[in-house]
């Protein structure tokens, strides 16, 4: 291989054109990597950036911006002192994030910060089929009317991914 006077070699079409190969693959590969990298310390979402309910008497009765009765929609419940929901807190609120960008509506409910009495409360749980309040749990909503109940985290899980991808047979 000929030389430059000044020490370099002459390249090749063919070596030239194999460089500028590796080196798109490498930024390629670079931009990927720090978008995984990005999304994975960005991951804190919160329950607080989701909408709540705070009465069990407005469980069943939740309305749009324009005070029109939403017909299909879950109830998220959830507990900050509860293990099994702090072990899928994540996966949760990003399923629940994903679903409402699809057109899904959520509602979020903590139960430790209910306002209403236990009235309220006593009316829902006959209204859901269970003796007391268990976490986590979710609550499908059909046409305004009580549909069912997922309890635990692989059902919850399981639910709400059937949701975001379009796949729950209620809401469809």
């Amino acid at each position: 291989m000929a030389t430059y006077r000044k020490g370099f070699k002459k390249q090749t079409p063919e070596q030239l054109l194999l460089k500028v190969i590796v080196g798109i693959i490498l930024t390629v590969l670079a931009i990927v990597l720090v978008a995984f990298i990005y999304d994975q310390l960005t991951v804190s979402r919160s329950y607080d950036d989701f909408t709540k309910i705070d009465a069990y008497e407005d469980i069943f009765t939740q309305e749009d911006d324009s005070s029109v009765q939403i017909p299909d929609y879950l109830v998220y419940f959830y507990n900050d002192t509860c293990t099994s929901c702090e072990s899928i807190k994540q996966d949760a609120l990003k399923l629940i994030e994903k679903a409402e960008k699809n057109g899904s509506v959520i509602f979020l409910v903590d139960t430790a910060n209910m306002t209403d009495d236990d009235t309220f409360k006593d009316l829902f749980l006959t209204e859901v089929d269970e003796a007391s309040m268990r976490t986590p749990m979710v609550v499908s909503v059909v046409d305004g009317q009580y549909e069912d109940k997922f309890i635990g985290t692989d059902d919850v899980l399981q639910v709400l991914n059937e949701v975001e991808s379009g796949t729950y047979a209620p809401f469809n």
